[in-house]
């Protein structure tokens, strides 16, 4: 259950994140590549989420 809440959180933040950028590039009149910025965004997510695991398996 910690890995799924970690999960969460993490996606969370990454949308967030992903909402202001948007938001800052539309106001400037700049219209965002929607794949690309999905793709880079799950990314950043998994090597965000596979750190925190990471450091938790560390501890063990």
């Amino acid at each position: 259950m910690k890995h799924f809440l970690k999960g969460t959180a993490v996606a969370v933040v990454i949308l967030i994140i992903l909402l202001v950028i948007n938001v800052i590039c539309n106001i400037n009149g700049h219209e965002l590549e929607p794949l690309t910025t999905g793709v880079s965004s799950a990314i950043c997510a998994i090597i965000i989420y596979r750190g925190l695991i990471k450091n938790e398996k560390n501890k063990e």
